[in-house]
């Protein structure tokens, strides 16, 4: 397409379930692995042949999205993680109560990720995540405020992607279609307006498929293409979705569904040459045992446990960490869990001594920093001296990872309650972070704030712009969403000329 809040608060993810089966059955357990290609980072205990063939779709369909939207080849800030459960019922152990879905993608402030169930059905297993990465590939190169039904409809046609041999095709057969044969199709004037996980089952059942089928006869000429480039121009500038959707199509609403049911009877695919791989140079490494136990947990903990599961989660972690004493993926896992909702002083211990025995720990560090600012909270007469430790422990994880869009936001948060704040260092952090990870609200509300403190209305509103007509965002944050663009939009003038200061700089 065309180009503070609590830590709770702040922890909520943008989710993008698809309702998938996988098979249920476990894996036997072998030692998990860690493959890092270009753009990916694979978690997983299937062995390299299978993360191996798994980076190198994932690397193709990443260059397949960049071949039709003629960008580079320029490899990304960070790597994406991927980390595959190894049944249904480890999977659960990330998302206890998911009963129907087989991935997620989550863009908290914990972590980007994705999170995937393994099985015996690869090729269901890859069409979960290929739908999951296109979001993922809007939301970090083209982010704006599409419309929901183009949103979820584009992720459902690149997920068709079949790699064989040398030859590509996209768009040739969808499970949807059988949906579309079968049931009664909503009207479009509905499917245009709405957001993608409202309404009963057979709703959003049909608000998928007929995105889909919509989104596929939209893209399959290169003059709708053009057109449909321009509604979404339009809607991200604030036009209505429903009402500019004739024009974009040619068709009126009363002729779209019978348009449509005679497309779909030869459903033109798209076949060109395979990309070159990417992934043919991966790196393995060898993850400690006590990575089975935990990995899914810690994965937990970066997205906020709700208050009444709590207790039962610290637990587990408790017990399954101390089957690893000295380990050091336990013991961050624990200090995680102990932080946020347990014993701070005893993760705060565990920090320290991490921090002792390799000083280069950038996730200790920023757990560390983390922690300090909590207690910045709780002590009140000793918080300029816990958001003082804070910066220190953060500078440090800076110097070692300036990229690590965590650890610049959460430095960026500890200056928030000074007069200055933000100073032009603060601000060109609080914008590198946004830029590392745009599918973070909370990154991209922190950027949206300093740039309104600063007058410069014209930026925030852009950059608070995609968070509008997010398909997955509950109603009600949306609706602040939208008053406080509206807000920005009123004060907004031409954008004044930046201070000087270093882009990239956290001050030790």
């Amino acid at each position: 397409m065309s180009r503070l809040i609590s830590r709770r608060a702040l922890l909520a993810t943008v989710s993008a379930p698809v309702a998938l089966g996988l098979p249920s059955t476990a894996l036997a357990a072998s030692p998990w692995l860690k493959a890092e290609s270009r753009s990916f980072a694979l978690f997983g205990n299937e062995g390299e042949k299978t993360l191996r063939e798994m980076a190198r779709d994932l690397e193709d369909f990443d260059g397949l999205l960049r071949t039709l939207h003629g960008m580079g080849d320029a490899p990304p800030a960070r790597r994406l993680p991927i980390y595959l459960a190894p049944s249904r019922a480890d999977f659960k152990r990330v998302r206890p109560g998911d009963q129907n879905i087989s991935g997620f993608f989550s863009a908290g402030v914990g972590e980007v990720f994705a999170v995937l169930t393994a099985g015996n059905d690869s090729d269901v297993a890859l069409r979960v995540m290929f739908h999951e990465y296109a979001h993922h590939f809007m939301m970090q190169h083209a982010p704006a405020a599409y419309p929901s039904w183009l949103v979820e409809g584009y992720a459902e046609y690149m997920m068709t992607a079949r790699f064989k041999g040398d030859v590509v095709e996209v768009g040739v057969t969808n499970p949807r279609i059988g949906w579309l044969r079968g049931q009664i199709w909503s009207p479009f004037e509905t499917i245009l307006g709405r957001r993608a996980l409202t309404g009963e089952r057979a709703d959003i059942s049909a608000f998928y498929a007929q995105a889909w089928i919509l989104t596929h006869y939209m893209m399959s000429d290169p003059e709708r293409l053009k057109r449909l480039a321009a509604y979404a121009r339009s809607v991200a500038a604030g036009g209505d979705p429903v009402a500019l959707f004739p024009q974009a199509s040619g068709i009126p609403f009363a002729d779209l569904e019978k348009t449509l049911k005679r497309y779909m009877v030869a459903l033109p695919g798209k076949r060109m040459p395979r990309p070159p791989s990417s992934a043919l140079n991966l790196t393995f490494t060898a993850l400690p045992p006590s990575t089975d136990a935990l990995i899914l947990e810690n994965q937990r903990l970066k997205m906020g446990v709700p208050t009444a599961d709590r207790p039962a989660l610290l637990a587990l972690i408790r017990e399954r960490a101390s089957r690893f004493p000295g380990d050091r993926f336990a013991e961050l896992t624990l200090a995680r869990a102990e932080n946020d909702f347990g014993d701070r002083a005893k993760a705060q211990s565990l920090l320290r001594g991490r921090i002792a025995a390799d000083p280069t720990d950038v996730e200790a560090l920023q757990i560390l920093g983390w922690s300090c600012m909590l207690q910045a909270r709780t002590e009140p007469a000793q918080a300029a001296r816990w958001l003082e430790e804070a910066r220190d422990h953060l500078a440090a994880a800076f110097k070692l990872d300036p990229d690590n869009p965590l650890v610049l936001y959460d430095y960026a948060m500890t200056r928030r309650g000074e007069p200055s704040y933000p100073s032009d260092n603060i601000l060109n952090v609080l914008l590198k972070a946004q830029a590392i990870a745009p599918q973070v609200a909370a990154f991209r509300l922190g950027a949206v704030d300093g740039l309104v403190r600063r007058d410069r209305f014209e930026e925030a509103a852009v950059l608070l712009q995609p968070l509008i007509n997010d398909p997955h965002a509950p109603p009600e944050r949306v609706k602040a969403w939208r008053k406080q663009f509206d807000d920005i939009v009123a004060r907004r003038k031409p954008a004044a000329t930046s201070g000087g200061g270093d882009k990239d700089a956290v001050d030790g």
